[in-house]
């Protein structure tokens, strides 16, 4: 799909990220000659049942993302729409997703790191007493800019991703953040951010999430377990009683939590010795990035042979255009290997055949084929991306056989329930469009995959009994 020249009355630059719904653009407002952002929202992929409802929220909540004038919040700036698209303009801001920090395994110091949180919590403070609640937060929507100033992403946003408006009891968030009650589909207010934003203090003193596994497994843990202490697992040394800080952000029980984020902010403080409140003011909480260390086994771009990036560059520039040589650098530092430079980059481009086309130009590559493995109780079933040829290798004997497995309803439901789970509600679109082309049961799982990032994509199809081969 062809990229637009304009949006409202905003010059469109280039692509600054896509998702499952739409696309996040580079614009330019000529009326006052300022950068912004501006996310959309294709109408083609709301499900036609909920449309009115879907599209009315996430108006709403960008008039109460527009309330919130925050040094720490990304400012919205008007919501428009068109024939194809709802958008919203936004607060341009030049920075770096703490997640790719993260992927980087960067080393904060633990100023550096109670500075961010405390910034993070502040945002939070803020919002709360206005009656908006994230329902998100996370490190990929969580920037750092040049200075240090932490800006969190998708404030009020987010929420419509994760409201109620698809099946009953449907689960919806990013899995490792959410709190027991977003798992258990119940009823959540502003504190389900003080865990959220406990999981990502934990993350960011550990390196590790608290709660992993599957979806299924996740959900269980953070309704049932207790994660390790932080101390017993960061590198650097901890104070104890920053244990006993996290294990009140991640309670169980909203009402034994943090019951607000200034609470939680001052109790963070004290505990890492510094004075309650001295973060009231943005220069005493910026982050020094100057001071922040990567590791350098994770700073993929050095050990990248310069003529292999540009070829891939060249290769994905058909597909996407300019934003390709951003795109490329981008992926290149969170991997060291050719099949999974070309897997990331792929989640770039729209249409499917072009994905598939892209990855088989892949050196070495075995036509651009990705053979899926069916662990049913029926023993072994391979797949290719293309749906032409699935070989069944029968528990019973080694013999091979061609043959499909046919798509059932009741296959199809089960799946859209997984695929929520990485999703939101566009699951349900995209597993019907799916369930309406396929030819076999295999076909199906690699259509709907397709729509899974890369690093989520092994998990999901282990959720649906396949997994990559």
């Amino acid at each position: 799909m062809a990229e637009p020249a304009r949006l409202g009355k905003y010059e469109i630059q280039g692509v600054l990220g896509k998702g499952a719904m739409g696309v996040v653009y580079k614009a330019f407002d000529p009326h006052i000659e300022r950068t912004v952002a501006i996310k959309t929202i294709r109408k083609e992929l709301v499900d036609p049942d909920l449309a009115n409802q879907f599209m009315a929220r996430f108006k709403n909540e960008a008039k109460a993302a527009g309330r919130l004038h925050h040094p720490n919040i990304i400012g919205i700036y008007e919501y428009g729409e068109d024939d194809s698209v709802a958008y919203i303009a936004m607060e341009y801001v030049d920075g770096t997703g703490l997640r790719e920090y993260l992927n980087r395994k960067a080393r904060f110091e633990l100023p550096q790191l109670v500075a961010m949180v405390s910034q993070l919590l502040q945002a939070l403070e803020f919002a709360h007493a206005r009656g908006v609640v994230h329902r998100d937060i996370k490190p990929a929507n969580l920037i750092l800019t040049s200075g240090g100033v932490l800006k969190v992403a998708d404030f009020g946003i987010a929420r419509i991703d994760m409201s109620s408006l698809t099946m009953t009891g449907m689960v919806m968030g990013t899995p490792s953040y959410m709190s027991p009650e977003q798992c258990q589909g119940r009823d959540s207010d502003h504190r389900t951010d003080i865990f959220s934003a406990g999981v990502v203090l934990y993350e960011l003193l550990t390196g590790e999430r608290p709660f992993t596994g599957s979806p299924e497994l996740i959900a269980y843990r953070i309704c049932h377990e207790s994660p390790k202490p932080a101390s017993q697992v960061a590198a650097l040394a901890l104070p104890p009683s920053l244990d006993d800080v996290i294990d009140t952000a991640l309670a169980k029980t909203p009402d034994l939590r943090f019951q607000n984020a200034l609470a939680f902010r001052n109790a963070l403080q004290v505990s890492a010795g510094v004075s309650p409140g001295s973060s009231a003011g943005i220069e005493a909480t910026v982050v020094n990035l100057a001071r922040v260390e990567l590791d350098p086994v994770a700073q993929a771009p050095g050990e990248w042979d310069e003529t292999t990036l540009s070829t891939v560059e060249k290769q994905l520039a058909h597909y996407v255009g300019p934003m390709a040589r951003v795109l490329v650098r981008k992926a290149a530092t969170q991997t060291h290997d050719v099949a999974e430079l070309y897997s990331l980059l792929a989640a770039n481009i729209d249409d499917r055949d072009e994905r598939q086309r892209f990855v088989a130009e892949r050196p070495g590559s075995d036509s651009g084929v990705v053979r899926v493995v069916h662990t049913g109780s029926h023993g072994t079933m391979q797949g290719t991306a293309h749906g032409a040829t699935v070989s069944t290798e029968r528990s019973t004997g080694a013999t091979r056989s061609h043959e499909r497995v046919p798509l059932e309803a009741d296959f199809v439901q089960v799946t859209t329930q997984r695929l929520a789970v990485y999703l939101g509600p566009i699951a349900r679109v995209v597993a019907r469009k799916a369930a309406e082309k396929a030819g076999s049961q295999e076909e199906f799982v690699q259509m709907v995959a397709a729509n899974v990032g890369t690093q989520d994509r092994a998990a999901f199809l282990r959720d649906v009994g396949y997994e990559l081969d």
